[in-house]
């Protein structure tokens, strides 16, 4: 192994021969710059994102913990947690060491007298920083006493938090942040590296702080106090997140097989309506499981668009070590080594890959840069991307990678040099062996596969993509704007005597000022903002057939004002709209997924159903409106909309449609509602179009890096396809000379060429297409009405390739077509 380290001297050479060829050296070096600069961007997204644990004590034995109702499996593989479920699982399990409930919530915080902001926050139980296995850098954490009524006004910052609301101030401890509205204590502050991510309760339902544009991370930590009705409530009211702790030793499935023991046992005894299981997943899988897949796909895209680059390098290599083939010989009979010749050569490769891989390392400063720009905001630890020490030695192992994948070859071949037969034959004519073009054939086709691979996978989410754009939406985004209010304000509180009438009175007020403004064409309300997934899941229990809790049909529930359906100009089905009638609270509309679901073969409209949340209010339903994918553009959910004075929601959003564009009427709605109340915190007022584009920024992120990646892949392919007939062309130009000379058109020639191209293009084209259904399956889950063997993504990415590469194989044959006889003979 000594003798193939290289030497000092071997360096040197190896300089003096890549400076003789500047072009080659120069090409090589901005390839593998470009391609492991790309390569390490994405690896630090996949390593700050997915690979680096949190800052937590043994974060390996966090779990996630949901739970599952097998009558609403089929709809929701999960749910969030029933309060008492989790205080009886906490109590009951051996297999966990502790647990801890939150709900991940934006908060409204004033400062220095200015109208509130929204900020992200966590309500937690008491031994929650026990459970994560965090202390705080400076105060303490929440004592038992501190998660009741009237003890609960302190709160733990974040180091974010700190340095933000009090710019670091070492002395913050007892200092006051008002928040909602309410004087808060500050008890503690957390260490630097710590963060806690937003966790969805579950797949499907969003986190509260993720509709909010403007929330951002969680910074600040107080304690929660469940609600009364969670803690009467055996059956539903699943609200609460939980994580648990794992016992030493003990792996998730023990966990989750007694945890699931424990939650039929008690649905046996306590004679449950429904039946309940568990569902465990480890902490750091479920932060990242929305996009894990998705970033492993473009870490594969960019890996292979490098492999194929090494390809084509390697090509180069062979073509270089045929041409030096001489030296070689010369060097070896004056008595170089075998493993000399195999380290000078091996070395040439080293060389390249180390300057390719610095200038890589800069290049992915940049790349980070440009990738946490273009990524989605919800992708999690987003922030802790960064071109770091793991990343440094991803890159430079990388570099020796590469340069060891495209030199081995060219350095094997010098061990098959014979120093006689070398200096005695024609170099064009050992380059033009049976097995040297063989092996060129071989890489161009193993590119090729590659290729096909990339592009076919691209082909498919753009396809689903394409799906998600072209499809009927139901509702018009179109000059609307869209604008974001809390009302978690001491005034509209649940503990002030008069809160509805309270929060009723507030969106009357904003209703009828911002329909006052120049331009408005209509204007509602509408307890979530679109866009932001399924919310307010609840059961469709009919009055005529009533079903048990777990039989009953789950729709979302939405409150809106009667001008929603005209202003987001969704259609009117059947029956008539909600009216203007706060006296007659108790009329609904259902979507035609709900009348479908609840009302099958029947017509829905006079039903009666019963209240929703507790609410023992009797609904009548007066009209059906048209599916809407007011949720999100892949979801089409059960609807049920309700008149908001029934039960005025906290978070409102009020929707403008006006022939103003958005970025003009947007102060004036801020000041209106500001002028009806300072105090509510207005998180977001931007264009409905905005929210669409919003909505798909992961796809539209993950649709641009891979036709990006597909786009390099297929230019590299060419030019390896290009390179390699060119290079061919150029060792038979005296066959091709002698053709002509005796009677050969041009069209035979060019002929010729190209089928000697079409055995590597087709042979690669057949792996890669086997290769490619592979490939799909794994994608399944990220195409949208979209089959992984999709006949227009194939047929596309196929022409694409064969096309490309007929054209790249057309300029090498006209060459050859063009050879004047006479002057070839007359060189050889």
């Amino acid at each position: 192994m000594a003798a193939l380290i290289p030497r000092f001297q071997d360096i040197r050479f190896s300089i003096r021969q890549l400076r003789k060829s500047p072009g080659f050296s120069l090409t090589a070096i901005l390839t593998l710059a470009l391609g492991i600069g790309a390569v390490a961007s994405v690896f630090s997204v996949v390593n700050a994102v997915l690979l680096k644990p949190f800052a937590y004590r043994d974060p390996g034995r966090l779990v996630v913990m949901r739970e599952v109702v097998e009558e609403m499996r089929d709809q929701y593989p999960a749910v969030p947690c029933n309060y008492l479920h989790y205080l009886r699982l906490k109590k009951d399990s051996k297999t966990l060491q502790d647990a801890t409930v939150f709900e991940n919530k934006g908060v409204s915080v004033s400062t220095n007298g200015d109208h509130p902001n929204i900020i992200g926050a966590v309500s937690v139980s008491p031994n929650f920083f026990q459970v994560l296995g965090v202390q705080p850098f400076l105060g303490r954490d929440f004592t038992p006493e501190e998660a009741t009524k009237g003890r609960s006004n302190v709160v733990v910052l974040a180091w974010d938090g700190w340095q933000e609301l009090f710019n670091g101030d070492p002395n913050v401890i007892g200092k006051t942040l008002r928040m909602g509205g309410d004087a808060n204590t500050v008890i503690g502050v957390l260490p630097r590296d710590f963060r806690f991510p937003d966790i969805a309760p579950a797949p499907n339902m969003p986190s509260s702080t993720s509709s909010a544009q403007a929330v951002r991370a969680n910074i600040i930590f107080y304690p929660l106090i469940p609600y009364p009705d969670a803690l009467k409530s055996d059956v539903f009211d699943y609200n609460f997140s939980v994580i648990a702790r794992l016992r030493p030793g003990v792996t998730i499935n023990q966990a989750r097989a007694e945890l699931d023991g424990l939650q039929k046992a008690h649905a046996l005894t306590a004679h449950m309506p429904i039946h309940i299981g568990i569902y465990l997943q480890p902490f750091l899988d479920d932060v990242t499981s929305a996009i894990s897949k998705a970033l492993w796909l473009l870490f594969a895209a960019v890996g292979a668009v490098l492999l194929i680059a090494c390809v084509n390098l390697a090509n180069l290599q062979l073509a270089r070590a045929v041409a030096t083939e001489r030296e070689t010989a010369v060097r070896a009979a004056l008595g170089a080594s075998r493993s000399q010749l195999v380290v000078t050569r091996l070395t040439e490769s080293l060389v390249l890959a180390a300057v390719g891989g610095i200038a890589g390392i800069a290049f992915a400063f940049l790349g980070v840069r440009l990738l946490i720009a273009a990524a989605p905001a919800n992708i999690p630890r987003l922030n802790d991307v960064s071109v770091n020490l793991p990343v440094l030695l991803f890159a430079v192992g990388l570099s020796i990678f590469t340069a060891m994948l495209f030199g081995v070859l060219p350095a094997l071949r010098s061990l098959r040099v014979n120093p006689q037969a070398a200096l005695q034959s024609n170099p064009s004519r050992v380059a033009n062996t049976r097995q040297g073009s063989t092996t060129r054939n071989l890489l161009v086709a193993a590119e090729v596969a590659c290729t096909v691979v990339l592009l076919i996978v691209t082909g498919l989410v753009l396809r689903s993509f394409s799906q998600v754009l072209r499809q009927n939406r139901g509702f018009d985004s179109s000059h609307v704007t869209v604008a974001q209010v809390d009302l978690y304000s001491p005034q509209y509180g649940d503990s002030q005597p008069n809160y509805k009438a309270a929060k009723s009175a507030f969106i009357d007020r904003a209703l009828a000022a911002i329909a006052q403004l120049p331009g408005v064409q209509s204007v509602a309300m509408t307890s979530a903002m679109p866009l932001t997934g399924q919310t307010w899941i609840d059961g469709l229990d009919r009055v005529d057939r009533p079903l048990s809790p777990g039989e009953q049909p789950k729709i979302n529930l939405r409150w809106i004002s009667p001008e929603y359906l005209c202003t987001m100009r969704i259609a009117l089905v059947d029956g008539t709209n909600i009216t203007a009638n706060h006296a007659n609270p108790n009329q609904v509309l259902i979507s035609e997924q709900t009348a479908r679901v609840a009302f099958p073969g029947e017509n829905p409209l006079g039903h009666k159903v019963k209240g929703f949340g507790g609410d023992e209010a009797v609904n009548t339903i007066v009209g059906v409106v048209a599916d809407a994918r007011v949720n999100g553009l892949k979801d089409v959910a059960a609807m049920v909309y309700l008149p908001y004075w029934d039960n005025p929601p906290w978070g409102v959003s009020f929707l403008v449609r006006s022939s103003q564009p958005s970025n003009a009427i947007t102060p004036e709605i801020r000041r209106i509602i500001w002028n009806i109340d300072p105090q509510v915190a207005i998180p977001t007022v931007k264009s409905l179009n905005d929210q669409v584009s919003d909505s798909l920024s992961a796809d539209r992120f993950q649709t641009l890096l891979l036709s990006s990646f597909g786009a390099a892949a297929l230019l590299l392919a060419l030019l390896g396809v290009y390179g390699v007939l060119a290079y061919s062309v150029s060792l038979r130009q005296q066959e091709f000379g002698i053709r002509i000379a005796l009677g050969s058109d041009k069209s035979r020639l060019t002929a010729l060429v190209l089928r000697q191209a079409a055995w590597p293009v087709l042979t690669g084209a057949a792996a890669g297409l086997v290769l490619a259904f592979i490939a799909a399956r794994w994608v399944r889950s990220l195409l949208y009405q979209t089959q992984p063997v999709d006949p227009i993504a194939i047929a596309g990415s196929l022409a694409l390739l064969i096309g490309a590469a007929t054209l790249a194989a057309v300029l090498p044959a006209r060459r050859a077509a063009r050879i004047d006889p006479i002057q070839v003979l007359r060189n050889e």
